[in-house]
């Protein structure tokens, strides 16, 4: 079984892997939306709310990163330990 730390880890590069997707969709795909983008990418589009339209994209892209990996590996984390609290003898 693995520990909490992998558990929430995978997830977190997942949630990347997922709110980068969803991104490059958004941005190349102007006339039509992804069902589901504001959801997906929530935890980004937070983390960039606290900065303005005109900081430059690429520091951008580090923070929306940034935000998707805090927030879905701390989700996993706690996922994981309410699983092992409830698995324990």
């Amino acid at each position: 079984m693995m520990s909490r730390l992998q558990f929430a880890t995978r997830w977190g590069l997942l949630g990347i892997l997922l709110g980068t997707i969803a991104f490059l969709f958004n941005y190349h795909m102007v006339p039509t939306s992804l069902p589901g983008y504001e959801i997906i990418a929530a935890p980004a589009m937070w983390a960039l709310s606290f900065f303005s339209e005109e900081t430059p994209f690429w520091p951008k892209m580090v923070i929306f990163m940034s935000g998707q990996y805090i927030a879905y590996t701390s989700l996993f984390w706690l996922i994981a330990a309410a699983r092992d609290k409830h698995q324990a003898p």
